[in-house]
């Protein structure tokens, strides 16, 4: 008992480590599907899927992806109904990318979707910074 209140300080890293390890399985066991920058050009490219960036106005200033469909996530009710929309002549499904500043935070937004029949619905890992650094089209807002 000794070592761990004179070594606090590595027993809070060492759970702090622990935790940043298990942290991606929780994401794989919450039914949210991440994808990679690689995994969203192809979609793109092969199965026309729809990249929707949620990130509020605010969070643009570091530009956007032109090909993006922007819909803030603080409106997002109202966005789910524009998707139809767009997806209404289509009877095939449609892959449907979420696109956030860090890719963390749409785990509810996944579910709205899915209850909304979208079937094929993912998060871009590392959100608009990962596209960026990837080196992917950006154009300033």
């Amino acid at each position: 008992m000794d070592f761990l209140f004179d070594n606090i300080f590595l027993v809070i890293i060492a759970f702090i480590s622990g935790g940043m390890l298990v942290w991606p399985l929780v994401g794989k066991m919450s039914g949210i599907k991440l994808i990679g920058t690689l995994e969203a050009t192809q979609l793109l490219n092969s199965k026309n899927a729809i990249l929707v960036d949620l990130r509020e106005e605010k969070q643009i200033a570091g530009g956007v992806i032109p090909q993006a469909m922007r819909l803030p996530a603080s409106n997002f009710h109202d966005g789910i109904l524009k998707l139809k929309k767009k997806l209404k002549p289509n009877k095939t499904p449609v892959p449907i990318i979420l696109l956030s500043n860090s890719g963390n935070g749409s785990a509810s937004l996944v579910k709205q979707l899915e209850k909304e029949g979208f079937q094929e619905v993912f998060v871009l890992d590392g959100g608009f910074e990962a596209w960026k650094q990837a080196g992917l089209p950006v154009k300033s807002s």
